[in-house]
């Protein structure tokens, strides 16, 4: 419908207790209680903006997400989403507060009329909200870690540590296995493919680095790549190189970084 404004809200219920988020000052609803979520903007399907809009206003990234009803207030369309995993614990980031309700308190907060709708609808039957987690959730959480520009573990490298780490569905990289190292000249990622045979360096185990910590070290073969290029100095791939994969600083670690 033109003129119509689509908002995406979501829904995740652990240990029978209801996200909520605070709206901060200003704007329409400020101070109440809502689901959290925000606005599609051009070029989103609704599950990026629900992904983008938690990050941004918790800190915290749903997975798993399942389409559960719609709503309209005014000249906005609700669509809201049951979320049956999250990466990271909320926090008031992006809104004034977070909190976790169960079915009777969340019912005597202030609300948007389209939640209150929602909420009453989520709280019928004995027993209150039900957790909106499953079995699949472990397998959720790892999907959505792969979906991080953030390298896990990555946090505070240094003495030639090294974090492998695998990525799926970046812009630029469908699928991505790497090797992030510390160097005298600073922190370098590498693609974890040998040069001479497209396998990973540690696809037989060991340790990638080499005990004078000068060098990435393929397990497959015995080949020596020097740190910081990631040119291979012995072996039968010596001249060529590890391909780059471009990082930056993310909090206290390292992520991809994707341009």
């Amino acid at each position: 419908m033109s003129g119509t404004l689509l908002v995406v809200a979501g829904i995740f219920v652990r240990e029978g207790r209801l996200l909520l988020a605070q709206r901060p000052p200003g704007g329409r609803y400020a101070g109440l209680w809502e689901l959290p979520g925000g606005k599609v903007q051009d070029g989103e399907t609704p599950e990026d903006a629900l992904v983008r809009e938690w990050v941004e206003e918790l800190d915290a990234t749903p997975a798993g997400l399942v389409p559960d009803g719609f709503a309209r207030d005014r000249d906005v369309t609700l669509l809201f989403f049951r979320v049956r995993a999250l990466l990271g614990e909320p926090r008031p980031k992006g809104c004034a507060a977070v909190r976790w309700c169960a079915a009777a308190e969340a019912g005597l907060l202030a609300m948007p009329p389209a939640d209150v709708v929602t909420v009453a609808r989520l709280s019928e039957g004995p027993g209150g909200f039900r957790d909106t987690g499953g079995p699949d959730t472990p397998a959720l959480l790892e999907a959505a870690r792969e979906r991080l520009l953030f390298i896990p573990g990555s946090s505070g490298l240094a003495g030639n540590r090294v974090v492998t780490f695998r990525k799926r569905g970046l812009p630029g990289f469908p699928f991505l296995e790497g090797i992030l190292v510390a160097t005298d000249a600073g922190p370098r990622a590498f693609e974890n493919l040998c040069p001479h045979v497209p396998i990973p360096l540690d696809r037989t185990g060991g340790e990638l680095v080499s005990s004078d910590g000068r060098h990435l070290v393929c397990q497959n073969h015995g080949a020596l790549f020097e740190l910081p290029t990631g040119r291979c100095v012995s072996g039968p791939c010596e001249g060529e190189e590890l391909r780059p994969i471009p990082i930056e600083p993310s909090g206290d670690g390292w992520a991809v970084a994707v341009r």
